[in-house]
């Protein structure tokens, strides 16, 4: 019952409403007090890659500790923050706080705290005192500190460095006990061998397990990354570093003949005493109170001038602070330890900048062809330049590959903790799959694309590729031979070899597809030319053939190496004109005759050049470029789009005009003989046959109408040499309906997704699956390819690309058709020209002249690698 108030007119309770208010007041009142000491717990959704990446970051990946780790903290009542201020407090208590004596999360939460702390010591102002430098000019900086302060400072720094070193090695040990706690003794106190926590054998790794194995790698990175940065500049995290070389037996080889450490650069052997996957303690290190020593492989090249802090030691970069880009893939081998380059300081490079430079000194060269200069300093210039030895062209590579794994001395846990010795070593990773860690055999982890991009990166070969056929350089740029990684006499050897204007970075999906593949890492190397492709043809087969016999010279004088047997060569282009010469052994001489033209011998002047031409064919140096000899370590090829009977395309107008600016070492022309030399100032061989084999540049030289093609077109290839041809072809129609006639081996194109079509619909026999295709007004039919259907007839829609389902190769069995062979062209060089009769397989690829490129062409040598192997 409610009355109005006679005052203001409000209604007021009646007394029996206050008794159910007192109540409620009461309620919450209690609430009050009881619900700051309740937690309340609320589930909500979220997407599952939050929740993993939750559980496996942790201070390597996030910046941040683990959640395992976070939870131990407050599990014992510690404060992150807290526990980085009192750290030592902090891990005594964290020790105290677990009760059930399982030691192995112990290891994984110390070693991610210890890592968490060398990382927040080395962004600190104490530590990163070390780092700065001091003003250049003082005036101008802040007021120097009074000596009192600096010392002060400086105390400071030592501490914190200190601190943050053994920060990093106690991560280190942690994180080692932990991942290799089977094989420790359990000396702690408590321990139980039945239930001490040891990993059961064959289990599937934990998140913990990925995190801490983390920390080590990262932990470990730091250290010898910051050692050898540390060896040569005293102004870094690492100090108090006193450093011992020793001397190792590639050194002392090398001391006693030049020539012989040459060779055994090139070769990469291994000293005389061990196996090359040993380790060699080439250095001792002290840092405060720890002794480290590093270990190197037993190779040459790994340990040359090691005494020296020189070449392997120099510029050691990690992959984890390397990002590739430009690689269709990286090759990596999962397993312990970090991926490290160490770049030589003695390495070959090669950049537009040099070659520039190198063509405005050309001057002095272009001055002697014109007889600006006496002929003493002309002729000896060529012949220096001819003289030059092809050992000097060879370069083992400039980057070696290492992968680096910490071991703290020790065999039971309290042991190992409590080690001052830390063994670093570093393996390398083409030999060493595997390292021995108290007894058991571990992975090592490697990124082989590693090298190799850094190699690229750093010389600019397709800028110099292009810029070699248009420049004027002082001296005639002869060919080069670079290893990709050290010689392994236990693996066979491809041979790469680029096309006109190209440069061995046209070989860099295909290389680094290699690398990825386990089975042909293992058993190939590869060996990549790098040569001028303006000098005439038969010029660069001679200096490029004796450049391979060379290296093959010295790195296996006596022949005796799986290394020097069942070589491949793959080529494209004018490569593969090249590479198949080296597979003939025909006399190129016996069929110069062929070369007369009638109409120019008329001529008593031509007549004369022509007898002249052919009288020097008598001298060795000349007749050394038309006998050919097939290179007796290589037993299998692979022509990629090479035109051996030429092309048309070097005769259109635009061809025409650029071969016209493509520049042509005359120099060169002098060293073949002092004949040729006088000729070629006259002028007077520009119309011979015979003599442009000499006086055209490489790209007339390709000209279906040119000497060379008419004498080279039918060479034959020795009958030991397995060849396969991979030819391009352009027209897509053309292909599918090669498809049609063909249709064992054909692979459809799915490297692009097409607009759906539902009245159009590929069938594939073997899985029983379909695909949505588009229809054209130029559809096939029905052409069988393995059991399905290509395409099918529908009239084409007009909102829709018309466009069919694309062959992407065909392995060509059967002989084609004249009708289909004369349209079939990459639209540079036809079919007629790149087919060669023989072959052990034939594939046209969909695509244009760049074939090596193309990912149906790197899996078709893949194949043909891989079937090398088994036979």
């Amino acid at each position: 019952m409610i009355f109005a108030d006679p005052v203001n007119n409000a209604p007021t309770p009646t007394p029996k409403d206050k008794k159910p208010l007192a109540i409620l007041a009461l309620i919450s009142a209690m609430a009050m007090l009881i619900l700051p000491a309740c937690s309340t717990v609320s589930v909500n959704k979220q997407a599952s890659a939050k929740t993993i990446s939750a559980q496996r970051g942790n201070i390597v990946t996030d910046n941040k500790l683990s959640s395992d780790t976070a939870s131990l903290l407050l599990s014992a009542g510690l404060n992150e923050q807290a526990c980085m201020q009192q750290f030592e407090l902090c891990l005594t208590q964290l020790a105290d706080s677990m009760l059930n004596r399982h030691y192995r999360p112990a290891l994984a939460a110390f070693s991610e705290l210890h890592y968490a702390k060398a990382r927040q010591l080395a962004t600190s102002e104490s530590c990163s005192n070390a780092l700065v430098r001091p003003p250049l000019d003082p005036y101008y900086a802040n007021a120097p500190l009074d000596d009192e302060t600096a010392k002060t400072q400086q105390s400071k720094t030592e501490i914190c460095l200190i601190n943050y070193q053994e920060r990093l090695f106690d991560a280190i040990k942690s994180s080692y006990t932990y991942l290799f706690y089977d094989s420790l003794a359990h000396d702690f106190e408590g321990a139980d061998e039945k239930v001490s926590g040891g990993r059961a054998k064959n289990r599937i790794p934990s998140d913990i397990d990925i995190q801490t194995q983390d920390i080590y790698n990262a932990a470990s990175n730091d250290v010898i990354t910051q050692l050898y940065q540390s060896t040569g500049d005293m102004n870094q995290l690492m100090r108090n570093v006193k450093v011992e070389h020793l001397a190792t037996s590639a050194n002392t080889s090398a001391r006693d003949s030049n020539e012989l450490a040459a060779n055994a650069a090139i070769a990469n052997s291994a000293p005389v005493k061990g196996q090359p996957t040993d380790q060699v303690k080439v250095m001792k290190v002290q840092v405060d109170n720890y002794h480290l020593n590093v270990y190197l492989p037993n190779e040459n090249n790994y340990l040359k001038n090691a005494n020296e802090k020189n070449s392997a030691l120099a510029d050691l970069v990690s992959t984890y602070e390397l990002r590739l880009s430009g690689l269709n893939s990286i090759s990596k081998r999962p397993g312990l330890g970090i991926s490290l380059v160490a770049s030589l300081d003695d390495r070959y490079t090669t950049t537009i900048r040099q070659l520039l430079l190198s063509s405005l000194s050309g001057q002095l060269g272009q001055e002697a062809a014109n007889g600006k200069l006496d002929n003493n300093s002309a002729s000896n210039a060529a012949k220096n330049a001819q003289e030059e030895d092809a050992s000097l062209r060879i370069y083992p590579t400039g980057h070696l590959l290492m992968t680096g794994l910490i071991k703290p001395t020790g065999t039971s846990v309290l042991d190992t903790l409590s080690s001052k010795q830390l063994d670093i070593h570093l393996y390398n990773p083409y030999r060493s799959e595997s390292a021995s860690i108290l007894g058991d055999d571990y992975p090592l982890a490697a990124n082989f694309s590693a090298g190799y991009g850094l190699w690229l990166a750093e010389n600019q070969l397709d800028g110099v590729g292009y810029l070699n056929l248009i420049t004027r350089q002082k001296e005639a740029s002869l060919p080069k031979l670079f290893m990709l990684e050290p010689y392994d006499p236990s693996k066979r050897v491809i041979i790469m070899l680029h096309g006109l204007a190209s440069s061995p970075a046209t070989w860099v999906n295909l290389t680094n597809d290699i690398f990825n593949d386990d089975k042909l890492r293992n058993n190939y190397q590869v060996w990549q030319i790098f040569y001028p492709t303006n000098l005439p043809i038969l010029e660069n087969r001679y200096q490029i053939q004796k450049l391979i016999t060379a290296t093959y010279q010295q790195t296996d004088p006596t022949g005796t190496n799986l290394a020097s047997k069942n070589s491949v060569i793959i080529s494209h282009s004018m490569g593969g004109i090249i590479a198949r010469m080296m597979l003939s052994d025909d006399n190129l001489a016996n069929n110069l005759e062929a070369l007369d033209d009638n109409s120019l011998l008329a001529n008593s002047s031509q007549r004369q050049v022509d007898a002249m031409l052919k009288q020097a064919l008598t001298n060795k140096e000349l007749r050394n470029r038309f006998e050919l000899n097939a290179l007796p370590q290589v037993d299998t090829a692979v022509f990629l789009s090479s035109p051996f009977q030429g092309t048309d395309y070097a005769d259109r107008w635009f061809t025409r005009a650029l071969r016209r600016i493509i520049y042509l070492p005359v120099g060169l022309v002098k060293t073949v003989t002092d004949n040729l030399a006088t000729i070629a100032i006259k002028g007077d061989l520009a119309n011979n046959p015979l003599g442009a084999l000499y006086l055209q540049n490489g790209a007339s030289q390709l000209s279906d109408k040119s000497s060379f093609i008419q004498l080279t077109k039918d060479i034959s290839i020795n009958k030991r040499v397995t060849y396969h041809s991979i030819i391009a072809n352009n027209d897509a129609d053309i292909t599918r309906g090669l498809a049609a006639m063909q249709p064992e081996g054909v692979k459809l194109d799915l490297s692009q997704a097409v607009i759906e079509d539902d009245d159009s619909v590929i069938e594939t026999a073997d899985t029983g699956s379909t695909s949505n295709v588009e229809n054209s007004d130029n559809v096939v039919g029905l052409a069988e390819v393995n059991g399905g259907k290509i395409a099918k007839d529908a009239p084409a829609k007009t909102d829709t690309l018309p466009a069919e389902a694309l062959v992407a190769s065909v392995i060509v069995n059967e002989e084609i058709s004249q009708a289909l062979t004369e349209r079939l062209s990459d639209g540079i060089v036809p079919y007629t020209s790149a087919h060669l009769d023989g072959a052990a397989s034939e594939t046209v690829i969909n695509g244009g002249h760049s074939i090596q490129e193309n990912p149906q062409t790197i899996l078709t040598l893949r194949r043909i690698l891989h079937k090398q192997l088994q036979q």
